[in-house]
């Protein structure tokens, strides 16, 4: 009798001691003992952020297309010493028409297989021109916009600007007689790249730059 009764104590000691060390479940959050669940000491439990649901299908990764303006994109290219972007000295007037980046003008119909052909820049009026030669291609091409060589030479340059930037260049012969050194008006000639086949032409007038081109160095179709 008195073994059972010392049985019995044990048990119970034995469940007490279980009881004091097991979590306590409130709410369905686990609290060691001796701590109190959030929702026990009365403060609120954080909010669980929505889930965004698409209203239609999945969200598509990829972005929408912009149309591309190809006039604005034209007007900020470079002027390298034998093409402006796609349009190279020397390519032939239907590798032309293919870049999409030319229009040719009107009443041309009659122009021989080996005659010349004006065309200008898509977007653009027909003063920012370019000539081709049907046996040498792409004669000469016009610069607009924002257009400016590798050194940053463009319409509205100064005199002074293409001189620090070519130093070698030469005036064009054209009859002026006035010293090359004091000069501030007619066609500068820059051969950028030797026996690349074109040059630099950059019109100046009263020590301004009007305009500059690219052409070849072969005769014909352009004075």
């Amino acid at each position: 009798m008195i073994r059972s009764a010392q049985v019995l104590a044990a048990a119970a000691l034995v469940g007490l001691t279980a009881a004091c060390n097991s979590p306590q479940h409130v709410d369905g959050i686990a609290a060691p003992a001796g701590l109190t669940s959030p929702s026990a000491s009365g403060q609120a439990r954080p909010a669980a952020s929505p889930s965004f649901v698409p209203s239609s299908g999945a969200p598509s990764s990829a972005r929408p297309s912009r149309p591309v303006n190809t006039a604005t994109a034209t007007a900020d290219l470079t002027i390298q010493p034998d093409r402006i972007g796609r349009l190279k000295i020397g390519m032939s007037l239907t590798a032309a028409k293919a870049t999409g980046l030319i229009v040719v003008s009107t009443g041309q119909d009659d122009v021989p297989p080996g005659g010349c052909v004006t065309a200008y820049w898509k977007g653009q009026t027909e003063e920012e021109w370019m000539i081709f030669n049907g046996k040498y291609g792409l004669r000469a091409v016009d610069s607009f916009g924002n257009q400016r060589t590798p050194e940053g030479i463009r319409t509205g340059s100064t005199l002074a600007a293409v001189r620090r930037a070519y130093p070698e260049f030469t005036w064009r012969t054209d009859g002026d007689e006035t010293p090359a050194a004091e000069r501030t008006s007619g066609d500068i000639l820059v051969d950028a790249v030797k026996g690349d086949g074109a040059h630099y032409r950059i019109n100046i007038d009263k020590g301004k730059v009007t305009y500059v081109h690219v052409e070849s160095d072969r005769a014909g179709c352009y004075e």
